[in-house]
């Protein structure tokens, strides 16, 4: 299952965020919001080993499920991401895609992606050039 919610934080908010690479605590203010949407679609945990960051990697991701291909996370039931900084002007690459639709990137600038730990939600995130920086979440849950 996969759920697509636009503006969820205003451009103020995501800059803040995308200050500085490094992990968060799920207590940090500027999260509620994003966290209350999430919340609502799945029965998410907020206790270790969930975790949330924000993220900058220019070598992407290959093709995985947040569980890891080698069961590294296979605690993880749930995921979310928001883009912080802008495509085509902080960045340019850096799609982010799932694997049934791989001809359709993803840019969620603003904007939450949160997916369940089903084998359909494999994911990859293209290699970029800039400044791309991805808040991402990953969520224990019932």
């Amino acid at each position: 299952m996969r759920h697509f919610v636009n503006d969820v934080i205003t451009v103020e908010e995501a800059q803040s965020l995308a200050s500085e690479v490094k992990y968060l605590d799920f207590n940090d203010t500027r999260l509620k919001g994003i966290l209350d949407i999430v919340s609502g679609f799945f029965p998410v945990s907020y206790e270790d080993p969930s975790y949330v960051r924000v993220e900058h990697k220019a070598i992407g991701h290959p093709w995985h499920t947040d569980q890891g291909n080698t069961g590294h996370m296979a605690w993880c039931r749930y995921s979310a991401e928001v883009l912080l900084t802008e495509p085509l002007v902080d960045f340019t690459g850096g799609g982010f895609y799932f694997r049934d639709t791989p001809d359709d990137p993803l840019f969620p600038y603003l904007n939450l992606i949160t997916w369940d730990g089903a084998k359909e939600n494999v994911h990859c995130a293209a290699t970029h050039k800039g400044n791309r920086r991805v808040l991402i979440m990953f969520f224990g849950g019932a």
